[in-house]
């Protein structure tokens, strides 16, 4: 009787049910980024893959969601309007209504990255005392960053961003439109902007350089 119990435990092992599920309550936000496989691995390890790309991690609570995080960070499907919702569905849930927002990190230097970027902003921004102090007033427990990572996390973004851009001037079937223009500063600095015109799958896109 013993053995037949041992026999049918080493089967249910070895064969991923269906039903298989996550132990444990999840109470990460990092999971409205991904959704768990219905299959577990060979080693019965339970799976979830990035809703943007299709990307697979091993979903076990010991293993925690570091390496979920830094995956949203540089998933080359996200975009700057993922980053965007995901900051208004955090303040429209009704449990944060009586008590203080939690901050990611990763999510905050990005919003700070981009805004740098988008407004002309110098790297000595984020070390604004004025900046630091409307910063905490908002959240005590946002963790400021100086101006060297500052520069750090825009050249991140640049690099992550250029590649995918490469990624959809490859995948174009027709031909590019370039066009250029290029003027002179008030202090005699040169400058050239490109601009390509192409119609991919979808629609008609213009992306300027």
């Amino acid at each position: 009787m013993d053995s037949k119990k041992k026999n049918s435990n080493a089967s249910s092992l070895t064969k991923p049910s269906t039903n298989f599920k996550r132990k444990g309550k999840l109470t990460s936000d990092v999971w409205e980024n991904f959704e768990f496989l219905d299959v577990p691995e060979a080693q019965g390890n339970l799976l979830c893959k990035c809703k943007k790309c299709g990307q697979r991690y091993n979903a076990e609570s010991r293993q925690g969601t570091g390496n979920l995080k830094r995956h949203i960070k540089k998933c080359k499907k996200r975009t700057f309007r993922d980053v965007g919702q995901l900051i208004l569905d955090s303040s429209s849930s009704s449990s944060m209504m009586n008590r203080i927002p939690t901050i990611d990190c990763d999510v905050f230097r990005e919003i700070l990255s981009i805004a740098v970027v988008k407004h002309h902003l110098p790297f000595q921004f984020a070390e604004y005392s004025g900046i630091k102090k409307c910063f905490s007033y908002i959240n005590p427990e946002v963790k400021l960053v100086s101006r060297n990572t500052l520069k750090g996390d825009v050249l991140k973004m640049f690099k992550r961003e250029k590649e995918k851009l490469r990624d959809e001037l490859n995948a174009i079937r027709g031909r590019i439109s370039l066009t250029s223009d290029c003027w002179t500063s008030i202090t005699t600095d040169g400058y050239m902007s490109l601009t390509a015109h192409f119609v991919d799958n979808q629609e008609y896109c213009k992306r300027e350089f």
